[in-house]
This record gives C-alpha cells, structure tokens and sequence, in this order.
C-alpha cells in the first residue's frame, strides 16, 4: 500500500478506538518502552495530541527534551529540554523556552507515528520532520517509533530521504530491525 492509503486507514482506525481500547493499546506500548531505556541517556520524545489519539509518554521517567517547529515552510525543528508547553498552531504541544539540545546529542529518539512496515519503514503524518531531523542524528542514535497498531506488510513507496526505526513498539509485540 502507498503511504497516503496506509495513513487514511490508520487514522480512521485510531480515531474509532473506545477510550478503554485505547488506554490497554497505550499501557502495553508503555511497558515495553520503560524495560528499553535505561537512566543515563539523552532522549527526544514527544508529546501527544490528544485529538489525534497519540499514545502519552508523560509517565514515563527521565529527562526528555521535545520537538518545537523553527520552520513549517523548510519542515525543520529542533529539540528542547523544557518544563512548560503552549499548543502550536497545529494543536501540537511545543516547548515554551527552554534549552535546545543538538540532535548529536541524542543515544535515542522516540518517534510518533501511525504505523510501520515489517522493514521498519514508518509511516507518519506526512510533513518529514522527523526524517530531515534523524538525518542530524549520530548513526547509532536508537531509533524507536510508537504505535497503536500492528505493522502493515509492506510500505511500498519508501524514499531515500525515509530513515527507517531501528525498533518498533506496538501493543502485541516489539519489533527490532537491527
């Protein structure tokens, strides 16, 4: 499936999950992802958009820094070690102040995304933040994309801006593409 097919189907299918649903997908995605990050490392995460049902990564431990656009137009941003947040224009929790961390200083970086492929190719919501900053990232910065759902079999139109997970979480299962 082409990846505008693949994120029509996945949104529709995120945005009928029952709260209860949600919440155990959520609990079980979390679980694993507390047993792979270990005190000591730099990490970029997120926050979730409660309208779009993203999974929330705010129980978990650690200092994080997270993304805050610098240009919509050129699809760029940076990563920021910050206490308070404001909603973007696109709804989208953003760091207010802060420090900015360089992406060369990441060992992880905990992806948002609407599924994955079985190469570990993801789809998420089409802008390429994130591809253009992993590109930034060290080679063994640990790539970890977050889903809700079970991967597709294949993505088929991967591009070779896309950068691949290193390891998916979904609620059934951890997949390690290494």
């Amino acid at each position: 499936m082409k990846k505008a097919e693949i994120r029509k189907i996945v949104l529709a299918q995120r945005t009928q999950l029952a709260e209860k649903e949600f919440l155990e997908r959520s609990q079980r995605v979390i679980e694993t992802l507390t047993s792979l990050l270990t005190p000591g490392k730099t990490i970029a995460s997120f926050k979730a958009i409660p309208h779009r049902n993203e999974i929330s990564l705010d129980s978990l431990e650690g200092n994080f820094a997270f993304p805050r656009v610098t240009s919509a137009a050129e699809g760029t941003m940076e990563m920021v070690l910050a206490a308070e947040f404001a909603n973007s224009d696109w709804g989208i929790p953003e760091p207010v102040g802060g420090t900015v961390v360089k992406p060369t200083d990441f060992d992880i970086v905990l992806l948002p995304l609407l599924t994955f492929d079985l190469n570990g190719n993801r789809v998420g919501y089409g802008k390429g933040f994130y591809d253009r900053y992993l590109a930034l990232c060290r080679p063994d910065c640990l790539k970890i994309g977050i889903s809700l759902f079970d991967p597709v079999d294949l993505i088929e139109e991967v591009e070779s801006h896309d950068i691949p997970l290193d390891i998916a979480i979904c609620p059934a299962k951890l997949y390690d593409f290494r």
